[in-house]
């Protein structure tokens, strides 16, 4: 069965992906020189280095429980991506995105109950 999924995302310079993750999303990182882990509660995002010349973006889904408070957040720093507000969909969920500095989209995600 399976358990758990862990994005594995491009970073053409990993201290400053760390960086961007501790800093402005409050992840705690390591750097182990070609690859990182980043965690926040039981989020867990990995990043492998690459050529500059090679990067190629990707996106992955954060999801959440206090999506409000962290759109609310991100939104005061602008962070948002594209730049607008949380968007309710048909579905009931509710989710935004942000860009992180190798160009890679986060999208966090709360479902309805």
């Amino acid at each position: 069965m399976l358990q758990k999924a862990i994005p594995l995302l491009p970073s053409d310079n990993l201290r400053a992906t760390v960086d961007f993750y501790e800093t402005r999303l409050q992840f705690t990182g390591t750097n182990m020189g070609n690859y990182a882990i980043l965690r926040s509660g039981k989020a867990e995002l990995h990043f492998y280095l690459v050529d500059k010349k090679d990067l190629h973006t990707a996106a992955c889904i954060i999801c959440t429980d206090n999506l409000e408070d962290l759109y609310t957040n991100f939104a005061a720093r602008d962070m948002l991506y594209p730049k607008g507000k949380i968007e309710e969909l048909s579905s009931g969920k509710k989710e935004f995105w942000i860009q992180d500095n190798n160009g890679n989209r986060v999208k966090f995600v709360r479902q309805s109950n």
